[in-house]
């Protein structure tokens, strides 16, 4: 059982297994002590929004390139691996985290625009196509940051220290990452909405030709929306540098559950869809993980995706939007 980065080695019994009616009642059941109790309640809360931190920071910059361009971008890994080493070096260089962070997730933007100009514009429309160039750019990105930095890992120290309920500790930065990701989340689902940006990106992925018969650039669209999903893998890899050993591989350690959270949230709508995929999964990961193992955890979100796709071939996202459809048709 996972109890946070900070746990302490006295754990209180896992071996007896309280009744949810006399919890909540707050009934004395032997072997617990009544902050035991809530700390294992606190601890599985603690483990559901750190998984769902980490689905979803791995996969938002992915599902807006996805979702908006129709590209599949398989160097977003090592986007996030390029996020991770800039906040690295920049915090060594006397850099405050914050700006660390931002910094990364401009730069990751940069290099999203520049890849974009150069390469991906080439292959839009060409499904097989991006994601071949865009392996390809993963492993030149990969062996390139071996070349230069070698294969020793980096680190940068966890902000924030720990709380404890009982005898269960919890890191305080793993929150943190789950409210960025809640404030990305917001802030696309504002940007989208609200600014002339979100009406053109919409309006261009929608009907590029009746957008440019209006006088929308959409390549200026698209350079803008793969430099934002960059700066967004920039961001959530900048972030994880704090909790995990930075090295070239680093963001491979990321890319299959974001894909996995990709696919099941569906390109229909990009944020409601990405919040349907991670408040799943993130629930099952939890489930599973309490119950069995973590190698469990991970196995059943692939079979999670299984059954899900099998019930909504279009994603969640898809699916919500099709009943949604249907319900105004009635």
């Amino acid at each position: 059982m996972r109890l946070g980065p900070n746990s302490s080695n006295n754990k209180p019994r896992l071996d007896v297994v309280p009744d949810w009616r006399d919890v909540l009642q707050g009934h004395k059941i032997e072997g617990f002590g009544a902050m035991d109790i809530w700390g294992q309640i606190i601890s599985y809360a603690y483990q559901y929004f750190d998984n769902a931190a980490f689905l979803a920071l791995s996969a938002i910059g992915l599902i807006l390139i996805y979702g908006m361009m129709g590209v599949i971008n398989m160097a977003h890994g090592e986007l996030m691996m390029i996020g991770a080493y800039t906040a690295t070096f920049a915090y060594y260089a006397g850099v405050p985290v914050p700006i660390a962070i931002i910094f990364a997730g401009i730069v990751t933007g940069v290099v999203g625009v520049i890849i974009e100009r150069l390469i991906v514009r080439h292959f839009y429309n060409q499904l097989l196509s991006s994601l071949v160039v865009t392996w390809g750019l993963s492993l030149i990105f990969t062996q390139g940051m071996l070349m230069i930095f070698g294969p020793s890992a980096k680190n940068m120290p966890t902000p924030f220290g720990s709380f404890s309920v009982g005898e269960f500790s919890f890191g305080i930065y793993r929150m943190v990452l789950f409210a960025v990701a809640l404030l990305l989340i917001v802030g696309l689902w504002a940007l989208f909405r609200f600014s002339s940006f979100g009406t053109k990106a919409q309006a261009a992925i929608e009907n590029p030709t009746m957008a440019q018969a209006l006088g929308i650039d959409t390549r200026r669209i698209y350079t803008l929306t793969f430099g934002l999903g960059s700066a967004m893998g920039g961001i959530a890899g900048a972030m994880f540098a704090m909790t995990a050993a930075v090295s070239p591989f680093f963001g491979q350690a990321y890319t299959p559950l974001a894909f996995i959270t990709v696919v099941i949230a569906g390109g229909a709508n990009v944020i409601a869809g990405l919040v349907y995929a991670v408040a799943y999964l993130a629930g099952i990961q939890t489930l599973t993980v309490n119950v069995f193992n973590q190698y469990i955890g991970y196995i059943s979100i692939m079979a999670a995706a299984f059954v899900a796709l099998l019930v909504m071939p279009t994603g969640i996202s898809g699916f919500v939007e099709r009943r949604r459809v249907r319900a105004m048709q009635r």
